[in-house]
């Protein structure tokens, strides 16, 4: 069989695309996968290095607000219609699975109306206003989050299976981390990251709450930080000129992230669904300081998904501080059976196998029709 994955913008739409595209070659050997995205995303970037097809449209997100660029932005919308048309036609797809992101919208749209059987992944607790259109002409949504359901006008077609995560993200290997970096495996690791594009809130915050935090601290843990290349040499300035540079290796990307899991054994991030379902995979405990300004706030309730079930400590953005964080954070440093405690609720939360259970969902749908 042949698949379209289509989504990308950010690697929260991309990555479980990807893991569903794997799993769907796992399954049989022959069948092919062809991801379209666009050119101005990560995809064009992270898919060709998986080894998958790509073609990229050229389509812009609309904004939530009225402003002259949404009329061109419509535009390239009605076009991407046509252009999705014409790849579909090409590729001859068996099925079609939207991961998110403004490209999917087109994609998906064409192929269901085509009667192409057409499958949609939400990853965040609060859908968006694309998905939720979509789900009126899609065969299945398949859900990260189980109250996700409640949130869409069609419950009956909705199925929480969990956010498909990348095998190499539970099968990281830290030694491979660790050579040519000041870090080392004798001492445990705060990872601090905001997600695949930085996070300067976070990044800053940190860098100014460490003057509140017990020196003799240092002498048990160190630090990764992944600060997005924004914010790398800045960053990376402000620790080679402070007391703690012994301590704290920074970088600017990571493209396997499952080293730098494999080495943590406490996160500071964002709460973007791919984030959250990488910790719970993983089994790390967390601070979660959810991106404020994400569309429907889903962060939020993405991270608050992990608090409820005592997984993670939230702090939102509008709360955050550098004694608050460095409060948060000491309190998380002198007490290792909390640290135990958030890692075992984390770890079960994961869900490793969301990307097999979902082509096994599609295999029965696509058997009852034959």
């Amino acid at each position: 069989m042949k698949m379209i994955v289509t989504g990308g913008g950010t690697g929260g739409h991309i990555y479980p695309g990807i893991s569903i595209a794997k799993a769907f070659q796992k399954k049989e050997s022959d069948n092919e996968i062809v991801f379209v995205g666009t050119n101005r995303g990560m995809e064009a970037e992270i898919v060709p290095k998986e080894g998958f097809q790509f073609y990229a449209l050229k389509v812009k997100g609309i904004q939530r607000k009225i402003c002259l660029e949404n009329i061109y932005a419509l535009l390239l919308f009605f076009a991407s219609l046509i252009d999705s048309y014409k790849v579909i036609k090409k590729i001859k797809p068996d099925l079609v699975i939207g991961t998110g992101g403004y490209v999917s919208g087109s994609v998906a749209l064409v192929s269901s109306l085509m009667g192409i059987p057409t499958y949609l992944h939400e990853q965040n607790a609060i859908p968006g206003i694309t998905n939720q259109f979509l789900s009126l002409t899609c065969r299945r949504v398949f859900l990260s989050f189980p109250e996700t359901k409640y949130h869409f006008w069609r419950k009956n077609k909705t199925i929480h299976l969990g956010n498909p995560v990348r095998k190499e993200v539970w099968e990281g290997n830290k030694h491979e981390l660790i050579q040519g970096t000041n870090l080392v495996e004798d001492k445990k690791t705060i990872l601090v990251f905001g997600g695949s594009k930085g996070a300067s809130a976070i990044n800053q915050t940190f860098l100014n709450c460490l003057e509140f935090i017990n020196e003799g601290v240092w002498d048990h843990w160190q630090v990764l930080m992944i600060t997005g290349k924004d914010d790398y040499f800045s960053v990376k300035e402000k620790i080679d000129h402070s007391r703690h540079k012994n301590v704290i290796h920074v970088l600017s990307y990571l493209y396997r992230m499952g080293n730098a899991y494999d080495l943590a054994n406490l996160a500071i991030c964002r709460a973007g669904a791919t984030t959250v379902a990488e910790l719970t995979a993983k089994g790390l405990p967390s601070i979660l300081i959810p991106y404020p300004y994400a569309t429907g706030n889903h962060q939020f309730y993405n991270a608050r998904f992990l608090e409820k079930n005592h997984a993670a400590i939230l702090i939102p953005e509008s709360e955050l501080s550098e004694q608050k964080l460095a409060g948060e954070l000491s309190r998380l440093l002198d007490n290792q059976e909390e640290i135990d405690r958030l890692a075992s609720n984390s770890r079960n939360m994961g869900n490793r196998n969301a990307d097999e259970a979902i082509i096994e969902t599609i295999y029965r749908d696509l058997k009852k029709e034959a």
